[in-house]
């Protein structure tokens, strides 16, 4: 069958594919075109390397011309890539407006050359029977560039030397810099998720992702060190996504990400603690590392939305939520922290630094049951060992930690090392003590906290009821809501729980039966005032009292004289904590002292 050609009509747009047996002539007119190995495709290249959806054709208009062209995207409309790629003129692309006498390669023995100029009929010639083609191949790897050694179809019109320059600056669907599909192309395939996903009753989310005072990178580091952190957020992102999944640039400092064929509950959560994880580790900026950190907003079919406006109209007030939020904690602890983000981005970096060097080290302080001097047990506090400044007061850098959110990769460190080391003194025959540690606010509001609680403890293999976790009251208000929810399931975990620094002037004791608490500490402002106040010997006698009533653990923060310590016996408080009976203690002092006390009373 010869190849008929129709040059009635201009401006027409024409592939000729190539494979082994056969070479297909088709005139393009339809707005896209699927191309694979499977037979349900629109063009069907023959070649068991070829993917099953290898590629896709859209027929998108030039502004600027008022004429059409196709673009070819590796893969389909749902985010799955081909196996091999696709090459056009030797250089592999994910998406690429073609132009005239431009040569394709499917990443095979396949090959096809596009044409736009006239139009052509639909023909398929048997070139089994027929003397194929040979076709000169330069290189013997797959991103060379493939030229046919003999023109096989004569179309009459001039083709201009391919500047791949010019290219990339008139391509409208992909990013320039990160080379990622853009919101055009975005919104492409979203529109044929949510299709999809209504079709097959499945549900799609779309996170969008903020790099968080990136104007003051831009500002302070320049545009050029601004550029290379987008590209190696983009590859981060591109790089922890499954093979269905979607990543596009949406703006200056956004990126957007498409989720399709996801459940909403488990997977979600794996897939977002993947992407933070990932976009979380440090960038090298002039060979100091630099820790970014971000707004996320997130949006669900059909929970949210229905229509590709909804959702992305859900996503960005989520996003804006988030960053609000931010923004007010920010306010909150002004004084205390210089509110410009290159103070904040500088002392966030030396921050998680100091956690990646070691800096960051664990005291355990003994609680003491006041009439026996028995040891009940251990709270965990952390130290700041700065190579050049020394000790850094908690008190100083926890503030910085929770305005920059480092208070989570803190906590969690915390949180493992403290579950690890009573692990480790169980495992050398002491006696078993319950370890408290401080919850931030900020790991309340964790969606993820409960999970992270749950592998450390998988991971250090410490039985729950060994962990105590201590909340300020303050912390409780700021969300009750949530907060219930959270400690509900924190003790359904087996983990007691502790409402830490009790009497500070948010005290209120009807929250006492509200939450599921174990444990009273009483706050160390208000044992120092224990022997001035009259007043405050009636709250702490109310207070402990109640706990008591309740069977709560009740112990007194901060106990430093002998008078303090026998008003408290008066009050029938029972357990104590101060330096009057042993300051915080290194894991190894930790170790001595629990081989000391174990046996005997501790004395004061």
């Amino acid at each position: 069958m010869n190849t008929h050609v129709n040059y009635s009509q201009q401006n027409r747009n024409l592939i000729v594919i190539e494979d082994q047996k056969y070479r297909q002539t088709l005139s393009l007119e339809e707005e896209t075109y699927s191309i694979g190995r499977h037979p349900n495709n629109s063009i069907v290249i023959h070649s068991q390397q070829a993917s099953r959806r290898h590629g896709t054709l859209m027929k998108r208009k030039n502004r600027r011309n008022n004429t059409y062209s196709y673009w070819i995207i590796d893969g389909d409309l749902d985010g799955n890539k081909s196996r091999n790629g696709i090459y056009i003129n030797g250089e592999k692309c994910l998406i690429k407006e073609l132009k005239n006498g431009d040569l394709i390669n499917f990443g095979c023995e396949v090959n096809a050359t596009y044409y736009a100029s006239h139009e052509w009929s639909n023909t398929v010639t048997n070139i089994a029977k027929n003397k194929p083609q040979q076709l000169a191949n330069h290189s013997p790897g797959v991103d060379s560039k493939y030229v046919l050694s003999q023109p096989h179809i004569d179309v009459n019109c001039e083709s201009k030397p391919l500047n791949n320059k010019d290219t990339l600056q008139t391509q409208e669907y992909q990013d320039t810099l990160t080379q990622l599909p853009n919101r055009i192309l975005f919104k492409e395939y979203l529109l044929n998720s949510l299709k999809n996903a209504k079709q097959y009753h499945t549900s799609v989310v779309i996170l969008l992702l903020d790099i968080n005072h990136f104007k003051a990178i831009n500002k302070n580091w320049g545009y050029l060190v601004g550029d290379k952190i987008l590209v190696e957020v983009a590859q981060r992102l591109k790089s922890s996504l499954r093979g269905s999944d979607i990543v596009a640039r949406w703006g200056d400092d956004e990126f957007i990400l498409l989720l399709p064929k996801i459940s909403y509950g488990d997977d979600l959560e794996k897939i977002t603690q993947r992407i933070v994880k990932s976009v979380s580790k440090p960038l090298e900026l002039s060979e100091t590392p630099l820790y970014l950190e971000y707004s996320l907003g997130c949006g669900v079919y059909p929970q949210e939305g229905e229509d590709s406006q909804t959702l992305l109209q859900k996503v960005e007030i989520a996003l804006l939520n988030h960053k609000k939020e931010a923004t007010l904690s920010e306010k909150k602890i002004k004084l205390t922290i210089d509110p410009k983000a290159s103070k904040l981005l500088k002392a966030k970096t030396a921050l998680q630094q100091a956690l990646n060097q070691q800096e960051l080290e664990l005291h355990y302080q003994p609680q003491i049951k006041i009439k026996t001097g028995e040891i009940s047990g251990f709270e965990a506090l952390v130290r700041w060992n700065h190579p050049e400044l020394g000790q850094i007061n908690p008190q100083k850098f926890i503030p910085v930690a929770e305005q920059t959110d480092s208070i989570l990769m803190i906590g969690e460190w915390i949180l493992k090392e403290a579950c690890r080391q009573n692990k480790a003194w169980q495992d050398m025959g002491l006696p078993n003590f319950i370890m408290s540690v401080n919850l931030s606010p900020l790991q309340l509001k964790d969606p993820n906290f409960v999970t992270v609680v749950k592998q450390i403890l998988q991971e250090t293999k410490l039985d729950s009821h060994w962990l105590e976790l201590e909340i300020t009251e303050k912390a409780l208000l700021a969300n009750s809501e949530l907060a219930h929810q959270v400690l509900q399931e924190l003790r359904q975990l087996g983990v007691h729980l502790s409402m830490d620094d009790f009497g500070t002037g948010y005290s209120c004791m009807n929250h006492l039966p509200k939450f599921p608490f174990g444990t009273l500490k009483i706050s160390q402002s208000c044992i120092q005032e224990l022997t001035e106040k009259p007043e405050t010997i009636a709250i702490i006698s109310a207070a402990i009292a109640l706990g008591n009533n309740l069977d709560l653990r009740v112990i007194a923060e901060g106990v430093e004289t002998h008078k303090q310590l026998d008003l408290l016996q008066n009050l029938d408080c029972r357990e104590a904590q101060g330096y009057l009976l042993s300051q915080p203690l290194t894991n190894i002092e930790a170790t001595q002292f629990l081989n000391l006390y174990q046996n005997s009373k501790v004395s004061c």
